[in-house]
């Protein structure tokens, strides 16, 4: 006659298994919900801060964020008057170009150059001809978007131009690449060439291998496929009249 007892020993085993299996998400449908409520402060990630004017700037990112543009426009307003009346005028420069950065996603185009305007004679008055440069080339940006073509050249040169006495840093490189594709879409390809190889000289002096890679890149592009043009499209006897064979 066989044993029971070891039969009786694995069903308790195998019973004590399951119920250690089953308890711990019995115990996790009895935890009460906490209901969150719209606005609670322990959802932002980001704690509001303590100084004033930089409430305002952490106000007119969240309006940024929501395409609250006026909203963003009037905060970013409050914090420039705030840094302002503390003669911190580094933080008032570069408010205003965060005020041109609103006007350009809000599609205000001439608003943004008045303030990334306000933004280049504020870092010119500090010193800080690398803040003066970004500004001017941002202006010049909005005019190769508006297929303003010499007028953005105009502006680059303005921002290489604050460059003149600082040694050479990322700004001299994205101004030139700024400038390759002003002239790529205006169908200037030799001097988009010349441009977008001087930013790969700077990119190479920086120890800057994605820059160079991909300036080397657009170059062969320019030079050998027709095919890969900037988005304004270039013809055949654009090419040809610069010296390149499209056949």
């Amino acid at each position: 006659m066989q044993d029971k007892k070891p039969k009786t020993k694995i069903g308790w085993i195998t019973f004590g298994f399951i119920l250690l299996l089953i308890l711990p998400f019995a115990a996790f449908r009895q935890q009460p919900q906490v209901p969150q409520k719209i606005g609670d402060p322990s959802l932002n990630p980001y704690p509001a801060p303590q100084d004033e004017a930089a409430q305002f700037i952490q106000k007119a990112s969240e309006n940024y964020f929501y395409r609250e543009y006026k909203k963003g426009a009037d905060n970013y307003r409050k914090a420039i008057a705030i840094y302002e009346s503390r003669n911190d005028f580094p933080k008032v420069a570069k408010t205003y170009h965060s005020l041109g950065d609103l006007y350009v996603w809000a599609r205000q185009p001439k608003e943004a150059i008045k303030n990334y305007q306000q933004a280049a004679n504020v870092h010119l008055q500090v010193q800080n001809p690398m803040g003066q440069a970004e500004d001017l080339l941002e202006i010049g940006e909005i005019h190769k978007k508006a297929e303003d073509f010499d007028e953005a050249e105009l502006w680059f040169k303005k921002s290489l131009l604050a460059l003149t006495k600082v040694k050479i840093n990322r700004v001299h490189g994205q101004i030139q690449e700024a400038r390759g594709h002003n002239y790529w879409a205006n169908k200037n390809l030799i001097e988009a060439i010349k441009a977008f190889g001087e930013a790969k000289k700077v990119y190479a002096h920086l120890n800057y291998g994605l820059g160079v890679e991909h300036m080397t890149n657009v170059i062969f592009r320019l030079e050998n496929d027709k095919s890969r043009i900037h988005n304004h499209a270039v013809r055949d006897e654009d090419l040809e009249k610069q010296g390149y064979k499209t056949h």
